[in-house]
């Protein structure tokens, strides 16, 4: 009789435990990270903190940044402004804003997310191919070597989040 109620108890826990992780799970649509590793000697161009920074985290001598952006189910949802590159070299640079990892290919509540560099923080041209993150399609993982002028240069990092209808927070 003892041992069943320790099997009892432990199938309980085991219960409970995969509840609290399907809620974290599920609590998560709201958030969205951007790592960053900018890889340039001296660190000339970095990460700042955008118009929408919002409580997103920089990162060590702002080589990244985790995002954090909001989005609404159904709507289409564009941050504009949240993460800015800098330039405060000397000279231009080349870079190439690459996707190091995402999990949302089997994410059946996503449509898609886009990520485009625009060569001013307020409108602007895109910089490159626009990051597209589509569960399930093909995906553009890079923006290709996009050259940032120099001195003071100011680019903004735009994103657009496009959630179906059927999600929840």
């Amino acid at each position: 009789m003892n041992a069943n109620y320790k099997k009892g108890l432990r199938i309980a826990v085991l219960l409970v435990t995969s509840l609290l992780i399907a809620s974290v799970s599920a609590a998560t649509y709201y958030t969205m990270f951007m790592g960053a590793d900018v890889g340039i000697t001296g660190n000339e161009v970095i990460f700042v903190e955008g118009t929408d920074w919002g409580s997103s985290t920089m990162g060590g001598g702002a080589q990244s940044v985790a995002l954090i952006l909001a989005g609404d189910a159904g709507a289409i949802t564009t941050v504009s402004d949240p993460v800015r590159i800098h330039n405060s070299g000397a000279g231009a640079h080349n870079l190439n804003l690459k996707l190091d990892t995402w999990d949302g290919e089997s994410e059946t509540e996503l449509n898609y997310i886009h990520v485009t560099v625009y060569n001013d923080v307020s409108g602007g041209s895109a910089q490159g191919d626009t990051i597209e993150l589509v569960p399930g399609g093909a995906d553009v993982t890079e923006t290709g070597s996009i050259s940032i002028p120099s001195a003071g240069a100011d680019w903004r990092v735009e994103w657009v989040i496009y959630w179906k209808d059927t999600a929840t927070t």
